[in-house]
């Protein structure tokens, strides 16, 4: 459980030092627009994820007119800490009970749940968003899954650079053989962990979105991937290393012409059916944002099957759900801190629904509540 949350030269915020208390678990932080509610998630997620949910440049993250920031959070039991620098500062330190950490030893010692409106564009948009999906819930939780992650998008870059150079003749097909058996090594893993994961996630689908909407309803998930197996398959296949290299080999003249690796999990995407039918081409917006509420509570129940309870940031979802469906989640989050961002006209409107927590009211990048 976070304890406190301090903040120096994040975002709009110069010094901030925020408790938290609420019995319930719950805080919700009101205000208006732009005065730095998610920045307050932004930080609790880094000590989660160790990056930002919105940019991938660490500088944009510290305050205007700062050379450095700094996100500290003090849990149950140990202190986590991110340092923001700008050149000839480190871009990026990791602190575990002040001692520096690797990124792969510092991310999922805190679990997060991250549910925002603009998270429904991973059902609608393209399979980067869904890759993404996946990854950030599985390497949460498997440590040798972001590791293999990290390795995987440096060999496939190294690897590329070699194609190209094998296409301009500058390199020599047989360079490929060390690149690959590497390849095939991370891949295997990253493979296993999204069956494992989607093996989980669709055992419970079904009869999780039943419980919100009320009926029971075909509801699926398909797996694409190169190597054309499913994830039951995936899972299942022993030798999966050996079918990778294969098809690897298969493919090497055609990622020579292209100067891209064309087989490997970094080409993977998830397909969701509702009643058949792919939800992207048939289902209302209705049915998609229950959904993905659906899919955000199996993540909570993925996450604590181990007896980590996630930290659960609710962004703005009130201007998503209904009456019903927010209070359904609120029942559903008691157990678990969480924190909810609302503007205050919204909170005021919603009173009614809304459980007992902590209210923090946030204004210019400052706390008044």
């Amino acid at each position: 459980m976070l304890k406190s949350l301090e903040l120096e030269n994040f975002r709009n915020y110069g010094r901030l030092r925020l408790n938290f208390t609420a019995e319930t678990g719950l805080t919700y932080l009101i205000g208006d627009n732009g005065q730095g509610k998610t920045n307050l998630l932004e930080a609790i997620y880094m000590l989660a994820l160790g990056k930002s949910f919105r940019v991938s440049d660490e500088e944009s993250l510290i305050k205007w007119g700062a050379d450095f920031g700094r996100v500290r959070g003090v849990f149950e039991g140990s202190t986590m800490e991110i340092f923001l620098g700008k050149p000839p500062q480190p871009k990026r330190v990791f602190k575990i009970n002040e001692v520096k950490s690797s990124a792969v030893n510092f991310v999922g010692r805190v679990r997060a749940v991250f549910f925002h409106p603009e998270d429904l564009n991973v059902l609608y948009l393209g399979p980067d968003l869904r890759r993404r999906y996946l990854d950030i819930m599985i390497l949460q939780k498997d440590r040798a899954y972001f590791a293999a992650l990290r390795k995987f998008k440096r060999l496939k870059e190294q690897r590329n650079s070699l194609l190209n150079a094998i296409r301009e003749g500058r390199g020599s097909v047989a360079d490929l053989d060390i690149w690959d058996e590497q390849i095939v090594k991370e891949g295997a893993v990253i493979w296993r962990g999204r069956a494992a994961a989607l093996s989980y996630m669709v055992e419970r689908l079904a009869d999780k979105y039943a419980s919100i909407c009320g009926k029971k309803t075909d509801l699926r998930i398909g797996y694409l991937n190169s190597l054309d197996l499913g994830y039951e398959m995936m899972g299942a296949t022993s030798n999966l290393e050996e079918v990778y290299a294969t098809e690897l080999l298969a493919s090497q003249d055609k990622d020579i012409a292209s100067g891209h690796t064309q087989i490997g999990p970094h080409r993977d995407d998830m397909v969701i059916y509702l009643g058949g039918k792919p939800i992207m081409e048939h289902a209302s917006r209705g049915e998609i944002r229950t959904i993905l509420l659906t899919m955000k509570l199996i993540e909570m129940d993925y996450f604590s099957e181990d007896g980590v309870r996630p930290i659960l940031l609710l962004d703005d979802v009130f201007s998503e759900l209904d009456h019903e469906r927010q209070r359904y989640l609120l029942e559903r989050v008691v157990e678990y801190q969480t924190f909810i961002t609302t503007t205050k006209d919204s909170a005021v409107i919603n009173q009614e629904k809304l459980l007992a927590g902590d209210f923090v009211e946030i204004v210019g990048g400052e706390v008044r509540g």
